[in-house]
């Protein structure tokens, strides 16, 4: 829901940092309404070694998702011009996580609230970047959750190929995945925040959209 200039911005003022090696094979479905997003993150991951898969609609992701094997995926929670609620995103990642329980996905959010980011997390999101973002951010995000990807298929491959072996029917898949640990993405976000606006308690609450007093019990929660 950015304009390209806009996301680019933070990248292009951030000093150039030693790459690693590309990943090889790795396929990155990235869905947004908006065609000058998805050509950003892909102009930032394809020296990554990553193919990046376009999805312009939820339902189009999901099509994607449904014939192609993916190792990670990057979505934005709004598809609609005036639609702010995230509704459309969080049901994605419903979708997603039910389709692909292995799957990671990554939410983009514009910091419009706190509850929304703990919502995707608690859906099954593993992470979340932030408009515009810091590319620096977003390339070490997305390959690690693309090498998790990749590493939870192959583990799941092997151990159909043990259960072929006994005569057993595959495992269902995402029986072992990993949870999100909610406490801490909410200790990540209030934290980041308070960075963000230099310890300002009022900026910092209208930015996660909750009120002081709600942000205070947070802060103490952390022990920020």
């Amino acid at each position: 829901m950015t304009p390209l200039h806009a996301v680019l911005d933070r990248s292009e003022s951030a000093p150039a940092v030693p790459q690693p090696a590309p990943l090889s094979d790795s396929r990155l479905l990235v869905a947004d309404d908006h065609a000058d997003v998805i050509e950003a993150v892909r102009l930032l991951m394809t020296p990554q070694g990553m193919t990046v898969l376009a999805a312009g609609s939820p339902a189009e992701a999901l099509a994607i998702a449904k014939t192609t094997t993916l190792d990670a995926a990057l979505i934005d929670l709004n598809y609609e011009n005036g639609r702010t609620s995230g509704d459309q995103g969080l049901e994605l990642v419903s979708a997603l996580r039910r389709q692909l329980p292995n799957l990671p996905i990554v939410v983009m959010t514009a910091w419009s609230s706190i509850d929304l980011a703990i919502d995707a997390m608690r859906r099954g999101a593993r992470d979340f970047v932030e408009k515009p973002w810091d590319g620096a951010r977003l390339t070490t995000v997305l390959r690690g959750q693309a090498e998790l990807g990749h590493a939870l298929r192959r583990v799941n491959e092997l151990e159909d190929e043990v259960r072929q072996l006994r005569g057993l029917p595959p495992a269902a898949e995402g029986s072992a995945a990993p949870s999100m640990r909610l406490m801490e993405m909410e200790a990540t976000l209030v934290r980041k925040a308070m960075e963000t606006h230099q310890g300002n308690v009022s900026r910092a609450a209208r930015t996660l959209g909750l009120s002081r007093s709600a942000l205070y019990r947070r802060l103490d929660r952390h022990k920020i």
